[in-house]
């Protein structure tokens, strides 16, 4: 025994020493050493040597950044899988508290260690918490700001409560940045400190009647609050607690009035859904749309509007998350395609109604899809994803592309796909963006279709793979002329912080990967780009070349090295490619940012912007284009909100000449469009020599007073698809139209058009 003992102490000192030798830089401090050594040991899978190093840092430097960053992983790792379990969580974080006793990431578990043990009502351990949290965080507003929520609502102490919220409130804006926590991070909480720790104590203040004083505080952070386009945090919460005080104090038109902004403005999480039934309180109405009908009138609002008919259509309680337009039975009424394996017939504007099993006499199987004309027949067929097949119209009856040259299963995770004829050659092609399987990214693939409904492989022939022969995690494919130079190029939307790619086209369907050199990879910092989903193109400022829009789901905790959702101006021509101006144009961060759509919503001309977000309580947004590069919220007042969103996607579906949006994401809605006083319009249905879609034609149409360039789309995003009859707004214009056309095979025409308000059919 005492052989063995000796042996395994050498061991363990030869260990040392080795790992002493490998990190020995001079001039570098010994904990940044030993995390080096740590993440050597991690990325060679050495878990042994990696626990003995992290233990060496936790003991010596309980108090440094390596400590934090270290709990901050361990944390996360070990919270997803039990993620909604809180008698789990309460186990792990005190294990942590314990571990990690000094550090300041301590300031986190506490909070998610009093959230848990409140929901399984352990009031002892509660109310210890708390109190070493303030003990512990006693200079810091944050600790008596929580305190002052579970005392009041689960301890029912209202002293304490009042107590705590005094003090965390006056320490809102004086408080210290605690150390290593990441300086964006920081940023984000202490703008919106003072709003959530007044608001408290605004609350607190109107339930025991001390109006003036609760009235004097929430003027104070509406009215000197610091929140900016970089700020998800909104004045939705002391607006409510404005309408809720005035309604106590009898002045039902300014309750009514604050009311309404707490509703315009929204809640990043939806957490204070009680603005709807304290309207109801004071005005006695129904439901929710007689409400927003009351406050489109009061604000005077006049803009777009769209009502949610979902219902009417026959669409209730129908979840999906991808959508497709297109017309499969050419009535010239655009139909939906869910998920890829759900069709809806459109009844001629007035209805929808499933014909999944008529229309798939095999059992169809998919996560996605979209239209295109891959045999050249004349009709729209589908192509899938998960499992990936190509679907061939007949009649109306779809039947699986077999045998020799067809695409079949990947058997990998596709989340994005990409319709295009990349060579010109008549043929629909297409590009898959392969997401990753245990955390192993997959390669992307790439079909050229040789006709009938058949294709060949060219993955490694078209020089899509990365040069350094990593994959990327691909989340969205979005085909788009970006240079104007005739052919149609391909931009990927990657995630788990990859840079995005940009595959210029040749002209003959070889590509070179410019997202750098054009400056749409995304912003890398050490390493890491964004988390991006869906990307869409689109002209959002009428200078005849397509911008850009990633939307990106961007953590608070990782914001400091990853990206916000961007919006690329495209300045290719000017010879500097394209710049970010999402600040400038007013589009607000937001956590979980999934899927763009651009469309011309009013008929003014310019293009809007509608952006899904994902997860429960998360909420979309509908920006209004200015015409000057910038754009306006309304998505409360327009009738748009949706929550926990993936999937939108256009189509003027009662050919009234104006866009009707679906969103998807859990239930889908049907929002149709009924503008008040909508602009002109002219709609182009193409249709190529080739391919009934005419997916990749260019269409500018123009007078002496505007310009406008509209491209048929082979998907966009995250596989979702507009209906392929492009939309013109035209504003107040009526006549004196020229509509250039340019098809994917090279060929143009040029129509004179005088009569605006009509459905055009051209064929190449």
């Amino acid at each position: 025994m005492k052989h063995i003992f000796l042996t395994l102490t050498a061991v363990i000192f030869l260990t040392s020493c080795s790992i002493r030798k490998q990190i020995a830089e001079p001039g570098v401090p010994e904990n940044e050493l030993l995390y080096k050594s740590y993440i050597k040991f991690l990325s060679s899978n050495d878990t042994v040597h990696a626990e003995k190093v992290k233990n060496t840092i936790l003991t010596k430097y309980p108090r440094s950044k390596e400590t934090f960053d270290l709990a901050s992983s361990e944390f996360y790792e070990r919270m997803y899988p039990v993620w909604t379990d809180d008698s789990a969580k309460v186990k792990i974080v005190a294990d942590m508290l314990e571990k990690y006793p000094e550090t300041t990431w301590r300031r986190t578990l506490y909070q998610y260690y009093i959230n848990s043990l409140s929901s399984i009502k352990d009031r002892e351990n509660l109310v210890k918490s708390l109190t070493d949290f303030q003990k512990e965080f006693s200079e810091d507003y944050l600790p008596y700001t929580t305190s002052s929520r579970y005392y009041y609502i689960d301890l029912k102490d209202t002293l304490k409560a009042l107590e705590s919220a005094i003090i965390g409130y006056l320490r809102s804006e004086s408080y210290k940045k605690a150390e290593h926590y990441p300086v964006m991070e920081w940023e984000l909480e202490k703008r919106s400190a003072k709003i959530s720790s007044g608001s408290y104590l605004g609350e607190m203040l109107t339930d025991i009647n001390k109006f003036d004083l609760a009235q004097q505080i929430l003027y104070e952070i509406t009215d000197n609050n610091l929140l900016g386009v970089d700020d998800e945090t909104t004045l939705c919460r002391p607006y409510y607690l404005l309408g809720k005080l005035y309604s106590k104090t009898g002045d039902k038109d300014r309750s009514l009035a604050y009311i309404a902004k707490a509703l315009i403005a929204g809640d990043s999480r939806n957490v204070w859904k009680l603005c709807d039934s304290l309207h109801n309180e004071v005005c006695s109405h129904k439901n929710s749309s007689e409400i927003l009908n009351d406050i489109r009138k009061r604000t005077g609002f006049s803009e777009v509007i769209f009502n949610d008919r979902t219902d009417d259509f026959g669409l209730g309680d129908i979840s999906a998350s991808r959508i497709a337009w297109g017309d499969y039975d050419g009535d010239g009424y655009q139909d939906m395609l869910l998920d890829g394996r759900r069709l809806f017939k459109n009844e001629s504007g007035r209805s929808f109604r499933e014909v999944t099993s008529t229309a798939f006499p095999e059992n169809i199987q998919a996560n996605g899809g979209l239209w295109g004309d891959f045999d050249n027949d004349g009709d729209l067929d589908i192509i899938t994803k998960d499992p990936e097949y190509v679907w061939l119209n007949d009649s109306g009856v779809f039947r699986k592309s077999t045998g020799e040259g067809t695409v079949s299963d990947n058997g990998v995770s596709t989340e994005g796909i990409g319709i295009a004829d990349l060579n010109k050659d008549g043929h629909l092609d297409i590009y898959f963006a392969n997401y990753e399987k245990d955390y192993v990214y997959e390669k992307d693939e790439i079909f050229f279709g040789t006709g009938g409904g058949k294709f060949r492989n060219m993955t490694d022939l078209s020089n899509i793979l990365p040069a350094d022969g990593k994959n990327r995690a691909g989340r969205g494919v979005s085909t788009g002329d970006f240079n104007n130079d005739g052919s149609a190029d391909i931009y990927v939307s990657n995630y788990r912080l990859t840079e995005n790619f940009l595959f210029k086209n040749d002209g003959l369907g070889n590509f070179k990967n410019a997202a750098l050199e054009y400056g749409v990879a995304g912003d890398e910092t050490d390493g890491w780009w964004g988390h991006t989903i869906g990307s869409e193109w689109g002209d959002i400022d009428n200078d005849g070349d397509l911008d850009l829009i990633t939307a990106n789901l961007a953590h608070p905790r990782y914001i400091d090295f990853s990206n916000m959702t961007m919006l690329y101006e495209n300045k290719v021509n000017e010879m500097q490619g394209f710049k970010d101006i999402r600040r400038e144009a007013g589009i607000r961060y937001e956590e979980t940012h999934s899927e763009p759509a651009f469309g011309d919503l009013d008929n003014d001309g310019y293009l809007d912007l509608y952006i899904n977000c994902v997860y429960e309580g998360r909420r979309s947004f509908l920006y209004m284009n200015n015409g000057n590069k910038t754009f306006r919220d309304v998505t409360y007042l327009s009738g748009t909100r949706h929550y926990n969103g993936w999937g939108v996607a256009y189509a003027d579906i009662d050919n009234d000449g104006d866009l009707d949006m679906l969103v998807a994401g859990g239930k889908i809605q049907l929002f149709i469009n009924e503008a008040p006083r909508p602009g002109n319009w002219l709609e182009v249905r193409v249709k190529g020599k080739d391919n009934c879609d005419g997916t990749g034609t260019r269409l500018r149409l123009y007078n002496e007073n505007i310009s406008l360039i509209r491209e048929i789309q082979g998907g966009k995003g995250s596989t979702n698809q507009h209906s392929l009859v492009q939309h013109f707004g035209l504003g107040k214009e009526s006549s004196g139209f020229t509509l250039e056309i340019r098809f994917p095979s090279g060929g143009t025409r040029t129509i004179k058009i005088d009569k605006v308000n009509q459905i055009l059919n051209i064929e190449q």
